[in-house]
């Protein structure tokens, strides 16, 4: 079996994701590519700031920082005094996985790269592009885990909205993926419960612990697949980043982000 594994380069959450996936699959995942945000650097800096707002964001900012120079270590230094790998590059390469960053998927070489490999399954865990129709067409199937149980919260910050909306309850999809994000028919859900204590910092390591677990047993029953039912998604589905207003509204309920 071909898997070709699409993400990205987040550093906090992404690793813990990733790590139970590779320990039990990486004999079949035969490449992992990073397939980064199209935003440039600062306006991704200007987005989280505008989700985080100053006291959070400095914190997230400290925390990607150190994880940033843990990572820079050499050997397994960062592994052996924190337990656990710090970017999605030294996770892949510590089971034996290539990595390659490839800044467009729709580049015509990385799509004819694509179609000779033929995998079997395209796997998406939080890539930061969208794969183009001829990507997709290039393998059996196509997969992605997205961080919400769809089709509520389709988009981004999947973490912050089931808080802000006052949910009991969130989790992972694993959907065959399209050409619109999160719009694919759905194969399986895992869901769990949200409490007072959970902040956005709790439900993402809480997303990539379930979201791993299931994929692990995807992976281990392919190529059966769970059977197909429709994702019912509107417009009004879909939510990007919250902005100020959305923060402070965050905050008066009670809610916290770290």
């Amino acid at each position: 079996m071909c898997v070709v594994l699409f993400t990205s380069a987040e550093p906090l959450y992404l690793p813990r994701y990733l790590q139970p996936i590779f320990e039990a699959h990486a004999d079949t995942i035969d490449q992992v590519v990073i397939a980064p945000f199209d935003a440039s650097p600062a306006e991704q800096l200007r987005s989280q700031a505008g989700m985080y707002g100053a006291r959070a964001g400095i914190r997230m900012a400290l925390r990607y920082g150190r994880s940033r120079g843990l990572d820079a270590l050499p050997g397994q230094v960062a592994r052996r005094v924190t337990g656990r790998y710090h970017s999605v590059p030294s996770v892949a390469r510590a089971h034996g996985i290539p990595v390659e960053r490839i800044p467009d998927v729709s580049d015509p070489t990385f799509v004819e790269r694509m179609e000779d490999l033929a995998p079997d399954l395209l796997l998406s865990i939080v890539a930061g592009q969208r794969l183009p129709g001829p990507v997709l067409e290039s393998a059996n199937d196509a997969v992605n885990l997205h961080g919400s149980l769809l089709p509520k919260y389709r988009g981004r910050a999947t973490a912050f909205w089931p808080l802000f909306y006052g949910d009991d309850r969130t989790g992972v999809t694993a959907h065959r993926m399209t050409e619109r994000f999160d719009a694919g028919p759905i194969l399986a859900q895992r869901a769990f419960p949200l409490d007072n204590a959970d902040t956005v910092d709790t439900v993402y390591r809480k997303l990539a612990k379930v979201g791993a677990s299931l994929v692990v047993e995807l992976l281990a029953a392919y190529p059966e697949l769970p059977a197909e039912r429709p994702n019912g998604t509107t417009p009004a589905d879909y939510h990007g980043l919250p902005g100020p207003e959305e923060r402070r509204l965050f905050y008066e309920r009670g809610n916290a982000f770290l």
